[in-house]
């Protein structure tokens, strides 16, 4: 008995001085106006509704018309022209996905009203890549009248420090974390979720940095004037050798 008192007399220190280290290497405490687990964080108080919807597809955003492109044509009758014409279109329309993911339907919207109309009666035969590619380009023209995507006011590592703990340098541990963020009409995140990530420690890190950033918000052009929207954006923060 004396001999395991002894031995536990030595460990105990040991044992503290190896939990204070941890907690020291540890920055990975929700902060304060904020909760959430190791996937979902949001801002206490804040309205949050649809703050997580799945942004990864046309169909997961709720934007019809992905059905389209598996469909086959036969022959040269009317319908198929007029199919032709409609995959065309979501062709150009899924080309435009990232600008999709900031705000869905006020995106698909603005492509019904503004885009399609510049799309109609084109010559569909032959190699149509060339044809979509400009009118992706075109279409980003004709919808910055309309809708501005949200800007990064702040960079991570030059205004927010992303700090990696000494014992995971150690590790050479390299790669992206990505995230989804819903920011408010401020352009003040109110939540976020990790899509991917790399190690617990630096996925945390880097949802950390991602709160501390700032953002002008999307906003919609009309009459002169400019109306901020609630939106999201996606955010990658690298690890290891840029």
């Amino acid at each position: 008995m004396q001999f395991r008192k002894a031995h536990l007399a030595l460990l105990l220190p040991i044992l503290l001085i190896v939990g204070c280290q941890a907690a020291q290497e540890e920055p990975l405490s929700i902060p304060r106006g904020w909760d959430g687990n190791s996937i979902f964080w949001w801002q206490i108080g804040a309205d949050t509704t649809g703050a997580y919807r799945p942004l990864e597809t046309m169909d997961e955003m709720g934007v019809p018309g992905s059905h389209l492109l598996s469909a086959s044509l036969d022959g040269r009758s009317v319908k198929d022209s007029d199919l032709a014409q409609r995959k065309f279109n979501q062709y150009v329309k899924e080309s435009l996905i990232e600008l999709f993911r900031n705000q869905p339907e006020v995106v698909d919207s603005l492509f019904d009203k503004f885009v399609l109309p510049k799309m109609e009666g084109l010559n569909l035969e032959g190699d149509v890549q060339p044809l979509i590619k400009k009118h992706q380009r075109e279409a980003y023209r004709v919808l910055a009248r309309h809708f501005r995507s949200p800007r990064t006011l702040t960079k991570l590592g030059r205004d927010i420090p992303v700090v990696v703990p000494d014992s995971l340098k150690e590790q050479q541990l390299s790669g992206k974390v990505f995230l989804q963020v819903a920011l408010n009409k401020e352009g003040v995140p109110v939540a976020l979720n990790k899509i991917e990530g790399l190690h617990p420690t630096l996925d945390r890190i880097a949802m950390l940095a991602i709160t501390e950033m700032r953002w002008q918000p999307a906003y919609l052009l009309k009459g002169g004037k400019s109306n901020a929207i609630p939106s999201w954006v996606r955010m990658k923060v690298r690890f290891g050798p840029q």
